[in-house]
């Protein structure tokens, strides 16, 4: 039993974020998982492409149909958020358990990329909806709270990437014991946020979005059409789409990037480090200051995909070790934003209204991109033999991204002068 003293909504927080983080590390980690593949004997002669597809699965089914599974679910099983916590975890940990004894990628695809997308996919939905009931737009804490959600998963990046590949080099345990462990870690903090569930105060979705996100509440602002509002979703949607591409290719690409340019595997694992470390640093900062710049996260991930944008277009023309460092550090700290403005940006594009079909259609198309990512990174590399036209599609996605949202906050501003 937890203390009647004790905010709840911060314990079941804090579970939360360590349950994140190790989901989190273990898709960031896919990277080094495939060396460990390309080292078993159950996966003779596999391409890179395929050995990248059970991630693309995964994602797939982590941000995009996972969503139709919580929808589906909500309207006919009429679960609780409780109950979908439990259901969440329980796929996940099946879909790790039954992958360490996979002995192909197509089953690897299957456990890991459906039972366990599916899992963590249902898992975050209603997380994020339960954090935002603790935590309304109108609570100081609103950023912080649904943006700290995901400021370890740079860290857990760094922890789980060194865990695999010392028990992938170790002949007594290897890649299945890491996918074992992660089983029963993932099974223990599942079972801890269950027993300190509790109940969050319920707010309707209609009370939520009347609360006002604006300093100006007299301003009077035309409604939103039918076809604004389909406008809106579009491009919300083609800029969710291309940012999930850009997101999660770089942390699948460069452990075998390095490996092409002629450095040891331990260069990639020191490299996967740096990233997850800094990019820990740099979203732990945004989440600190987010609720200081309510109304302006839109502009925030603007800058912060145009300095991605030039910074991955230096990195498909640089070779050295000390510039792949750099890229790390840079990635990892301007990805910040992003990440912290995850859940709260929605209250901003129609100023607090559809923030559940925003949230819906964000999570959607970024599934989109983030399946398409990492199985055509694989495929242009084996067709190319290098990585840079990969950067320059990175770049490519965050200037669409750039251009999106700049779209979307002069929509606004031109409500806002018809007001």
């Amino acid at each position: 039993m937890i203390s009647p003293g004790i905010y709840r909504g911060w314990v079941v927080l804090g579970i939360a974020v360590l349950l994140f983080m190790t989901q989190k590390g273990i898709e960031g980690a896919w990277g080094t998982t495939i060396l460990c593949f390309q080292q078993d004997e159950d996966f003779p002669q596999s391409t890179l492409a395929l050995l990248g597809a059970p991630l693309s699965v995964f994602l797939a089914f982590k941000l995009s149909l996972s969503n139709l599974i919580y929808m589906a679910l909500f309207k006919y099983g009429q679960l609780s958020l409780r109950q979908f916590t439990a259901l969440g975890v329980s796929l996940m940990v099946l879909g790790l358990f039954l992958t360490s004894f996979a002995d192909s990628p197509q089953f690897v695809a299957v456990s890991f990329g459906i039972l366990s997308g599916s899992g963590i996919g249902v898992l975050t939905v209603c997380t994020y909806i339960v954090i935002a009931l603790w935590f309304p737009w109108s609570h100081r804490f609103h950023v912080f709270s649904t943006s700290v959600l995901s400021a370890m998963d740079p860290l857990g990046i760094t922890v789980v990437n060194a865990v695999v590949a010392n028990m992938c080099a170790d002949p007594s345990l290897g890649w299945r014991w890491a996918f074992r462990l992660f089983a029963a870690v993932f099974s223990s903090m599942g079972s801890l946020l269950l027993a300190v569930f509790g109940n969050p105060p319920i707010v309707s979705s209609e009370q939520q979005e009347a609360m006002p996100n604006e300093k100006s509440p007299n301003i009077q602002k035309p409604p939103w059409s039918v076809r604004s509002k389909v406008v809106t979703h579009g491009i919300w949607s083609i800029a969710m789409c291309c940012k999930g591409i850009a997101y999660f290719i770089p942390m699948v690409i460069l452990p075998k990037h390095l490996i092409d340019l002629g450095y040891k595997e331990a260069d990639a694992v020191k490299v996967i480090s740096v990233f997850g470390t800094v990019g820990a640093i740099g979203q732990a900062f945004a989440s600190l200051v987010g609720d200081y710049v309510k109304g302006y996260i839109m502009v925030v991930n603007l800058v912060a995909a145009t300095v991605l944008t030039v910074n991955n277009i230096i990195a498909a023309y640089s070779t050295s070790l000390t510039a792949v460092y750099v890229y790390c550090a840079v990635s990892g700290f301007f990805l910040g934003p992003y990440l912290a403005g995850y859940y709260a940006v929605n209250n901003e594009i129609m100023d607090g209204e559809n923030i559940y079909t925003l949230f819906l259609t964000m999570r959607l198309s970024k599934g989109v991109g983030a399946t398409v990512g990492p199985y055509l990174a694989g495929h242009i590399r084996d067709v190319t033999g290098s990585y840079h036209a990969v950067f320059l599609s990175i770049a490519s996605c965050f200037g669409v991204f750039v251009l999106a949202t700049f779209l979307l906050i002069f929509n606004k501003k031109w409500r806002y002068l018809k007001s």
